[in-house]
């Protein structure tokens, strides 16, 4: 599970994201400039979520330290703030920010967000493998193969049934709805209906039914993996 560093001094917001964000990433919060500070110190982090403006301090100070440490210089940073300003969002990107995000921001969203820039971080090389539910899957090559009782059984996907399949299995066996399906497999600007994720769903329920792997629907919500365990029942 990816270790997200939230540091957001309004608690109505800290409790906002943590709700948002807590199941699909493990998120620890810092209350001010100093305790972010402090915590850093403890050990490596997957993501930075930083409100611009702190009561002992402001975010872009802290994305200039972060930058000049060897093992947080890659780590994805993503900027909260209630302003739109215009001058605000180029100077956060010009300091080597990876994305930013305006409150009130609805949690489908802002999981959407996180969710691709954690992908994206994955796949430059920050890690070059991701195992779970028997699931293998090649980060930079995009290959996936299933581990079967027989050996390693690899999977024919196309692009877009590679990333959709690695977004459902990313959950854990937790639903994930069409709308996050959507900005995980087809990014932030695509322009497709959330309906067509239906059809491609079906492909590759198609592909792992061999495998005795289904992707099942939950009503009102969107799509789970299911991978039945060793007695055979569905886990």
């Amino acid at each position: 599970m990816g270790r997200i560093l939230l540091v957001e001094d309004e608690l109505t917001h800290q409790l906002i994201i943590k709700k948002a964000l807590e199941g699909q990433w493990q998120v620890e919060v810092a209350g001010s400039f100093a305790e972010a500070r402090a915590q850093l110190e403890e050990g490596q982090y997957d993501l930075f979520l930083l409100d611009i403006m702190l009561d002992d301090g402001l975010g872009y100070n802290l994305v200039e330290e972060l930058k000049g440490q060897q093992q947080h210089k890659s780590t994805p940073i993503v900027f909260l703030t209630s302003s739109e300003n215009v001058e605000m969002k180029v100077m956060c990107f010009s300091l080597g920010a990876d994305d930013y995000v305006v409150k009130p921001c609805d949690p489908r969203e802002l999981r959407a967000r996180i969710s691709a820039k954690m992908e994206k971080s994955e796949e430059s090389g920050v890690a070059t493998e991701f195992k779970s539910m028997g699931f293998e899957f090649k980060l930079g090559e995009q290959q996936a193969v299933f581990h079967t009782e027989q050996g390693l059984q690899p999977l024919d996907l196309t692009p877009i049934e590679y990333r959709l399949l690695f977004s459902l299995v990313r959950q854990g066996g937790q639903p994930l709805s069409r709308k996050d399906i959507l900005g995980k497999v087809w990014g932030e600007t695509h322009h497709v209906q959330a309906r067509s994720v239906d059809t491609y769903v079906a492909a590759v329920r198609k592909k792992i039914k061999p495998l005795g792997v289904n992707i099942k629907s939950v009503h009102s919500v969107g799509y789970k993996i299911v991978v039945p365990t060793s007695s055979g029942k569905a886990a």
